[in-house]
Order: structure tokens, then sequence, then C-alpha cells
């Protein structure tokens, strides 16, 4: 059996023209020269710096001098001159001719961070809180300026010349007039409050603590990196802000990687490296994403025709080929993945995140149809028969199709702030508000409201089955089955059937009466083969119920409960999925012989999903994709992914992923 990613979303998939291994010991730098062939990467944590031929893909020669770990490389002086910065407290400035050194410049009483360079200038930064200016024509030292309050790890200087950017952890950053040598101004900086610890030894003179940017101006943390271009300056942390240094606005943000530690621009074209690979951006949003399965990238350079050099932790250089820039990422979310679900036939998949965007994608190309940007959070996404999209805003229905045509539904009466939907067939949706009775909606026609004592509506989604909606429900205090006893905000927990014909309640079936919130208890419904519905009960038990009646025809202990919904096997075998917080176990119930059955136990996951057609289970790992035969556990393949798994969905034999950087991806489960 095999995992092949298909569709991947970002795409394409970048092959690497090279892979160059380097000695272990930590890549730090590296910078290609103007005949776009010789790099200069520093890899050693001894002070070595290779010398590579990128035509031939090999290491030509090393250059010896520093006394510690190079942190930083940049070209001067045209290309002409090699400037490296080292833990030793130093800058080593070579002749790119002869490989010789030409004059090592010296002042820092620290670390030395970074290094940039522009014609016969260089600006350097420092964990002894400082920014250095320096003539490389004569060595000298023209400015020292110590506006920061914590190690200032990044400098850049524009093209001009003229003007240099800083950042510190201080989460700071200052622009700097190097004609005038003096400060121009803070682009941005966090008003939290900086505190300084008393010398604690081992971590030097002070220890700075510094709060969140919640300004809403720049990034919540520190910048992690700088880049001038022709026009702009870019910053980074866990995204790339693109500045306007006319008026110190924000011109554009590019999308979420994860902590940035490496920028590069070509063009129209800005590429970040991360941990999770290279993402390069163009204007009009991603491009594509590649390198994801081959270490943390550290530094990254551009040569002059667009192909793109990486290196990568903790020992390897590679070359990828120029983008054309008819490549498009396959789309991606601006947050955190927060929800899956997939159409009926597996054609169509929708994302959810956290900050409410709906995707909805394409399976088989891995690529978004349709984007639903809501002004609140969205209820669980649903698929209609005909693979409609519905996504349910608290007041109204947006209607995407299969093709991505979209219309929006409003109400015909008052508003109802709706907390779950449910499809039923291809033409009308059961609406849920949070007070009172559900509403049906034909998506061409009428809109009325079912008749009956009706409970609050909770965001679990309903089941429709046999001409009934089995509906989740808080019962208030005021319920008439409550009878005014206290209870929690959320009420107590009740199951609600309602007679679609009718449009009448049927019976309500509700938990204990406790002021303690008692969820899970009825948060998922299945219908079973024999007609039976199953729910949990009251937080440990798994309650089979008759639809019609709501009367309990069966009741079975559970270990605890039970989050997600459980799947039925051809023989009547129940299978349900608990996780704790060592282990994710697949247990099962056997209806006939009234017991519980240990079946499967792996290491904790972020989810299982059962596919008892394929006999597969697939788990889904903090970063990892794993497939393992239903039957037995057996292990049949494992692929790494991009960043931090969020949720997981299968639709059909394709696995689909979120992650936490708002990435979705597409796996093809071939057995």
């Amino acid at each position: 059996m095999a995992l092949i990613r298909i569709g991947t979303a970002p795409a394409p998939r970048l092959t690497e023209t090279f892979t160059l291994p380097l000695p272990d010991g930590g890549l730090h730098s590296v910078v290609v020269l103007p005949d776009g062939d010789t790099g200069v990467v520093s890899a050693e944590n001894d002070g070595t710096l290779y010398l590579v031929s990128l035509a031939e893909g090999r290491a030509f020669d090393r250059l010896v001098g520093h006394a510690g770990p190079v942190n930083s490389l940049a070209l001067g002086d045209a290309g002409r001159l090699l400037l490296s910065a080292s833990d030793d407290g130093s800058i080593r400035v070579w002749d790119t001719r002869t490989w010789r050194t030409v004059t090592v410049l010296t002042g820092h009483s620290g670390y030395i961070r970074q290094v940039a360079a522009q014609g016969r200038i260089a600006v350097s930064a420092g964990e002894d809180r400082t920014v250095r200016v320096w003539d490389l024509e004569s060595g000298d030292c023209q400015a020292v300026f110590d506006d920061h309050v914590s190690s200032v790890d990044h400098v850049a200087i524009s093209p001009d010349g003229m003007v240099a950017a800083s950042a510190a952890r201080d989460n700071q950053v200052l622009l700097w007039d190097l004609d005038a040598l003096r400060l121009k101004r803070e682009l941005y900086g966090t008003p939290q409050f900086i505190r300084e610890m008393p010398d604690l030894g081992w971590m030097g003179d002070t220890w700075i603590l510094c709060g969140r940017n919640d300004t809403g101006r720049g990034h919540e943390e520190a910048p992690t990196a700088l880049l001038f271009d022709d026009s702009y300056l870019y910053t980074a942390a866990a995204e790339v802000i693109r500045w306007d240094l006319g008026d110190g606005s924000e011109v554009a943000r590019f999308p979420r990687q994860g902590f940035i530690n490496a920028l590069g621009v070509h063009g129209d074209f800005v590429a970040a490296g991360s941990l999770h690979g290279v993402r390069v951006c163009g204007d009009d949003g991603a491009l594509a994403t590649f390198g994801v399965d081959i270490g943390r990238v550290v530094d990254l350079a551009y040569l002059p025709d667009g192909q793109l050099v990486t290196a990568h932790e903790p020992g390897a250089l590679k070359l990828w080929p120029a983008l054309r820039g008819d490549e498009r990422d396959g789309g991606r979310h601006q947050a955190a993945v927060a929800d899956l679900v997939v159409s009926d036939d597996g054609s169509r998949a929708a994302s959810l995140s956290l900050t409410g965007e709906v995707l909805l994608w394409d399976v088989d190309a891995g690529a978004v149809v349709a984007v639903v940007d809501s002004h609140d959070v969205p209820c669980e996404p649903v698929f209609l028969a005909d693979g409609t999209l519905v996504v349910a805003e608290r007041t109204k229905l947006h209607l995407v199709s299969p093709d991505g045509s979209r219309r929006v539904l409003p109400p015909t009466g008052k508003e109802p702030n709706i907390v779950s939907v449910a499809a039923i067939g291809d033409h009308s949706v059961l609406i849920v508000p949070y007070t009172g009775a559900p509403e049906l909606w034909n998506l061409d026609g009428p809109q009325w409201t079912f008749v009956g004592a009706a409970g609050n509506g909770v965001r679990f989604r309903p089941l429709i089955a046999d001409g009934l909606a089995v509906v989740a429900a808080g019962l208030p205090s005021e319920h008439e089955l409550i009878g005014g006893a206290p209870v929690n905000v959320v009420g107590v927990p009740a199951l609600q059937c309602w007679d679609l014909g009718r449009g009448e309640l049927v019976w309500t079936r509700h938990g204990r009466i406790t002021t303690e919130l008692a969820w899970p208890t009825y948060s998922w419904t299945v219908q079973l083969a024999n007609g039976t519905v199953a729910t949990p009960g009251d937080l440990s038990s798994l309650v089979l119920l008759d639809a019609a009646s709501g009367e309990v025809r069966q009741e079975f202990p559970l270990p605890k409960a039970c989050h997600r919904p459980c799947v039925e096997l051809s023989d009547g075998t129940l299978l349900f999925v608990d996780h704790d917080e060592l282990v994710s176990a697949v247990w099962g119930i056997d209806p006939g012989a009234d017991v519980l059955l240990p079946w499967l136990q792996f290491p904790r996951s972020q989810a299982l999903c059962l596919a008892p057609r394929q006999n597969l289970v697939v788990r889904l790992g903090e970063q990892q994709l794993h497939a393992h035969r239903l039957s037995s556990g057996r292990d049949l393949g494992c692929v790494r992914l991009p960043a931090e798994a969020a949720c997981l969905a299968l639709a059909g034999d394709v696995a689909v992923v979120g992650d936490r950087d708002g990435g979705v991806h597409f796996f093809r489960v071939e057995v």
C-alpha cells in the first residue's frame, strides 16, 4: 500500500535541480555572487565557509579565519567583497577575486547576529543591543546606534544605500538615515512593558522580557527577517509584511507559513523560508510551496535568472528551478483550519478556518473552487445531495454550487440566530436557531417554522432519517419538561425529534437535570442499518434509540465520552474512537452480544478516520499521516505533512488534511 500525494495545496511540487550535502554542524547563511554560479555557505559551527559551484553542484574550496560560528553573510561593492559576521565578535571582509581577508571589523562586545552591505557601506546587528555602521573602504566604524533595548538580530540596507532597517527582540523595527547617521523613525514598536531582569550569570548581564505586540500594526512577535527591494521593505515573523517607506503603511501581507527564517525577492516574487519549506508569493497571492520534507530552511538566495538556492538544516544546499509565474498555489486559509467536510460523492471538500473563512475544493485537482468570507464564524458547512455547499452565517445561507457559482439565501421572516444546519435532499435545508423551533427552508421556495416546545439550539449537526429530524438541544429551566429546576447556562442536554412532513415535535429525550455542563451527551447521532439511532448518553454510555418513539432499545457502557460518531460494520458491530493523554483507541460494540470489545490501539493522534469498506484506518499525527489495516492495525504507510496537523476527513479514497498554518492537503490512499 502507498500513500501518494495528489493535487496538494500548496502546489506545484518542485524537484530540486541538485542537492549538495555539507558537513553537519549547522548551516547559517548563503549568498550567491553576481556570476550566478559561485555560492558561499557558512556551514560549520567552527566558522568555516564553503565555496560552491552551483553549475557543477560541488564545493570547491573553503575559507577559514573565524573563531566561532558564522551567523550571517553579505555581499558588498557589487559582489567584489564578502562580509562574514561571527559569534567571535568580528566581521571579516573577503576579496571575492582572491578569497583573501581584506580587513577585520571589530567593535561589538558580543555575538554579531547579522550583517548587511550596499556598495562600500555595511551595517551590523549585535547581541550587545547596538547597530553599527561601517565604512568598508577604511574599515572604520562610522556610527553606533543604541536605541534598541534588547539584542538586535536583523538588519537590512536599501538598494540606494540611504536607509537601513533594524529589528530586535523588543519587537521594534527602526529605520536609520545612513547619510545623516541618525534615527530616521520608528516603523513600528510595541508599547508592551519591557522588563530587565537582574544578572543571571549564564544569561549575560540582563534578561529582557517583552510582551506580544497587540497594537494591530506590524507583527505580533519579534521579526525574524528583514529585506529591502527597489521599492519596499519586507519584514517577516509568522507572516510577511510589505511596507511603503514613503508613509510607513502596510502595503500587503503574505500568507502565514509558521515562523519565517529567511526572505528573498526576485522581480514580483517574494520567497519565505521556514520550518515548512519555501513559499513563493506574487502580488496576487501564493504561487508555490516546495521543500516541505527536507528540514528547516535557514537561508535562501535568488540567482539572477530566478533560480533559488536554499540552505537546510542539518546540512544541505539545494538549487530549485525558476518559477515562471503561471504556477499557482492550490489555495490556503489565513488562519488555522478548524473543520473539514466532504460531499457524498467525494468530489468536493470544504474547509473552515478559525476566522470563519470557508474554501470549497476540487478534491481531484486539490484546487480552490470558491471562497466564502463570512462576517462571523459559521457553523459546520454541509453538502446537499447534488454537491451544493451550504455555509450558514447567523442570519443567512451561502449556497455554492460545485462549479463555484454562488448566491445568498436570506430569511423571508424574522432573522434567526442559526447555530446548525442539515441537508434535506437537493432543495431543502433544516435550520436550527439558538432560540425557537427549527425551520425548513426550501432553497427555491417557502420557509416555515416547526411547531412544538423547542429547546435552545446547539452546534451539533442534526440527523435526517426516514422523514424525521433528530436535533440536539439544550432545555432551559423554563422548558415544560424541566419545570423551573436550576440548570447550567447551556441547558439540559436533550434530543428532539421533529416530523419533517407535518412540521411537528414528535418526542423529546433529555439527560440529567444538573447545573453542571454535561456535554457531550447527545453530541452526535447516527442512523444504523436496523433503523435505530445511536448517540452518546450521559457522558459514558452509548444509547440505541427507536427513531419513531425515542425509546431506548439498548445501552452500552463506554470507557469515556466519545466525541466523534460511531461507524457501523456490515455485521452490525459499532466502532468508535477514544482519545486519552497517551493513546488513541478503536473500540467495538457487538449489539447482539452486548459486550464492549477492544479493537485497535495507536499512539496519541490528532484524529482517526475509519473506512470499513476499504478496511482502512487513516490516522493523523502532529505532522504525519498514517494508514493502517482496520482489521489488524498493520502499518501500511506514512507521509510527512508540511505543518502541524489540525483536522482530517476522508473523501472516498482521498484523505483531506487541514493544518494549523491554514494549508489544506490531499493524499490518495492506494491499496
